[in-house]
């Protein structure tokens, strides 16, 4: 995944790397969510729950072996990012220290297309998505991810 110092190209770049992958490459959902997780939060704190977030969005590995079979691969086109009004309502709440420093939420709306072959015949089909990175972009720092939201379940 590509790191950036600008919170939306940043959550633009997490979203198409979470949302991109092939079965047909050789790779597992761990080999693709470990390009995020490099670039999860460097204090440790919130690690285990990007991991457990970022778990959550790809295919498990028994789902991964059946997709294999037909050869699935997905992308992700996004159509609007944005920082949500209700995280501008979540700082003016926040307790002093409770959200870190250089920390901002962005929502992401796209479609997630997923492609592959069935009974030799290619397929696809079409999603529309949603969900917020909530990232930190340290001064004079890249960005680094902190958590996800559920997916289809952004802030707003």
């Amino acid at each position: 995944m590509k790191g950036s110092r600008d919170p939306d190209v940043f959550a633009r770049n997490l979203a198409t790397s979470l949302f991109t992958w092939d079965t047909a490459s050789g790779l597992f959902p761990l080999d693709y969510s470990a390009s995020i997780l490099a670039v999860g939060d460097p204090t440790g704190m919130e690690q285990a729950g990007l991991a457990s977030d970022v778990a959550a969005y790809l295919p498990s590995r028994e789902q991964w072996v059946e997709l294999r079979k037909h050869a699935t691969r997905q992308s992700l086109t996004i159509t609007r990012s944005y920082v949500p009004e209700a995280w501008h309502e979540a700082v003016r709440q926040a307790q002093p220290g409770q959200i870190p420093s250089g920390a901002t939420a962005v929502t992401i709306h796209g479609t997630r297309h997923r492609n592959g072959e069935w009974n030799g015949r290619p397929v696809g089909e079409d999603f529309a998505v949603s969900f917020t990175v909530f990232l930190a972009c340290p001064t004079g720092g890249s960005c680094h991810a902190l958590r996800l939201s559920q997916l289809d379940n952004p802030l707003k």
